[in-house]
């Protein structure tokens, strides 16, 4: 079994199924991850959003493209897409990361959108 699975299923047991799908990829993993890390923003669960983060940056840190690149296009740059993750970015995502994904995220979210949140990133 690969690296990042084990570690999936350490931190996400719950999601058993679709991790061990024979069909299952690092990207459906983050696509499973995304709608969980907004929900727990919303919720205010922060041991939820520890897992989901450092996970994500795990896979960031790799050097295996399939995992830094699946953290980048299935998780990172949909952050700017709900209010209630973007405005946390700062918390959550290292200096790093943010800059790695910098140029993922203005373009889903728009020059303008994407300056604010910078903006708001660095104050």
């Amino acid at each position: 079994m690969s690296t990042w699975r084990r570690k999936a299923l350490e931190l996400f047991p719950d999601l058993r199924n679709e991790i061990q799908r024979g069909d299952s990829t690092i990207y459906t993993v983050f696509f499973e991850l995304l709608p969980r890390c907004r929900q727990a923003h919303l919720d205010g669960n922060e041991e939820e959003l520890r897992k989901i983060y450092g996970y994500a940056e795990w896979c960031h840190h790799q050097t295996a493209e399939d995992l830094w690149n699946a953290a980048g296009v299935s998780f990172y740059e949909h952050l700017g897409d709900y209010e209630e993750t973007r405005t946390e970015m700062k918390k959550w995502i290292p200096p790093d990361i943010f800059e790695d994904v910098s140029g993922l995220l203005e373009l889903m979210m728009g020059k303008k959108k994407f300056a604010e949140l910078k903006k708001q990133f660095y104050s």
